[in-house]
């Protein structure tokens, strides 16, 4: 997951039509199943742009449970975060080393640091719930007397995070975050400050993808659905789908005849996909607010000093070619790169913006298909050691026929 910020004003706005041109906002609705939930793209905070909210519920040993409403939904990260403000005063058990001393994870999300303690809970998505407690991370607002490892504090950047939600549901292709676990142990003498340890955690206490601990068939990956956005408007909000499970499923979140294309990932998550003549291996990633891509033999200017974000004078359309089963498919969608100063939009309270791009040096190279990839898309993600239903190039839903392959480090797919 990576969100940047809205953006301060700049230069006059360059797009006063689209204020007119906004999508329409979406109403409460009732899930389609007990395991397809209603997900949103709105604004939690003032200037938040491309972030889809779902609510998640989390039970202690004992059965008391609490929903906990606006977790961004995260294809990039592995595991529950959420903040403990948001938890009503639910207590959950908390996870420890063998020695008796409780677990804190040490999370990077993009440049930001989040620092929180492991704890248990059954996690439930709609109606379906972990078979089990898993290891979730809870996090809480910095406080003065707080000793926590000084690199981490250098980049501590939990109350921005809070700022942005109350938790983050991460869903991507790992069961588990192997992470960066720590343990408190003294210094030495009542004043010293604690010292902080690294140590390796067995699976059970890592945190846990809630995906990989529903019962089946929810267990093997998830699929989010969103409308299609008009690439020359804005909007409040748009609402679309959560689906657990591939295959059976959620095939209802596949338009009948529709072209799912699909990606088998290497170890770090990406797959290769052309831009124009240039390769790039990208990610997909549902908690990144934007497209960040290497534009550059596109000669789509950024907006320069020091400003990332590209600055197309109008919106324009990025030609895309996947590969899917051997074979190269140009995408018959393509995505869309605006003025840059659309991204003000935020800051007027609009949280659709489909046109948002940042070169990829903004994320160190990092080649992202953020939000404004699955406007318009039906998109999986499959959990790694799974059977990847879409395996066939391409696979056209309603024809009845999948060739099974696991896939050892996930997959991707999604319609064009």
């Amino acid at each position: 997951m990576s969100l940047i910020p809205a953006p301060s004003a700049g230069r006059a706005w360059a797009w006063p039509a689209l204020l007119a041109a906004g999508l329409a906002c979406a109403d409460d609705v009732p899930p389609l199943a007990d395991h397809i939930v209603p997900i949103e793209v709105r604004q939690f905070y003032a200037g938040q742009v491309n972030t889809p909210f779902v609510d998640v519920t989390v039970c202690d040993a004992a059965q008391s449970c609490r929903t906990v409403p606006n977790v961004i939904v995260d294809t990039g990260s592995t595991g529950l975060r959420l903040y403990r403000g948001a938890l009503d005063g639910l207590e959950l058990e908390a996870v420890t080393t063998p020695d008796d001393r409780p677990l804190s994870d040490w999370s990077k999300f993009g440049e930001r640091y989040l620092w929180g303690a492991i704890h248990r809970a059954h996690v439930r998505i709609g109606q379906v719930t972990t078979t089990q407690a898993i290891p979730i991370e809870i996090y809480d607002r910095p406080t003065p007397f707080e000793r926590l490892p000084d690199a981490y504090m250098q980049g501590d950047s939990r109350e921005w995070i809070i700022r942005t939600g109350n938790g983050i549901l991460g869903i991507s292709t790992s069961p588990r975050e192997a992470g960066s676990y720590c343990v408190e142990r003294a210094a030495g003498g009542v004043q010293s400050a604690p010292q902080w340890e690294w140590v390796l955690v067995d699976e059970g206490r890592q945190l846990a993808n809630p995906i990989a601990y529903f019962p089946e068939p929810y267990n093997n990956g998830s699929v989010i659905q969103l409308p299609a956005v008009d690439a020359r408007a804005v909007g409040a909000k748009v609402q679309g789908w959560l689906g657990l499970g591939l295959g059976t499923p959620t095939d209802a979140l596949f338009a009948p005849g529709v072209r799912v294309l699909w990606s088998e990932l290497d170890k770090d998550g990406y797959f290769p996909l052309t831009i124009g003549e240039r390769r790039l291996d990208v990610m997909l990633d549902s908690g990144t607010n934007l497209l960040a891509l290497d534009l550059d033999h596109l000669d789509i200017p950024c907006r320069g000093a020091g400003d990332d974000r590209y600055d197309a004078p109008i919106a324009t359309p990025i030609e895309l070619t996947a590969k899917c089963g051997g074979r190269q498919f140009r995408l018959e969608q393509p995505l869309y790169v605006g003025p840059a100063d659309a991204t003000l939009c935020g800051n007027l309270g609009y949280a659709v913006l489909p046109t948002m791009a940042l070169a990829s040096r903004w994320t160190n190279g990092r080649n992202t298909l953020g939000i404004p990839f699955f406007y318009g898309r039906t998109v999986a993600t499959g959990l790694r050691g799974t059977v990847n239903p879409f395996a066939q190039a391409p696979r056209v839903i309603g024809e009845g026929f999948a060739v099974p392959s696991k896939s050892p480090n996930g997959f991707i797919a999604y319609t064009d």
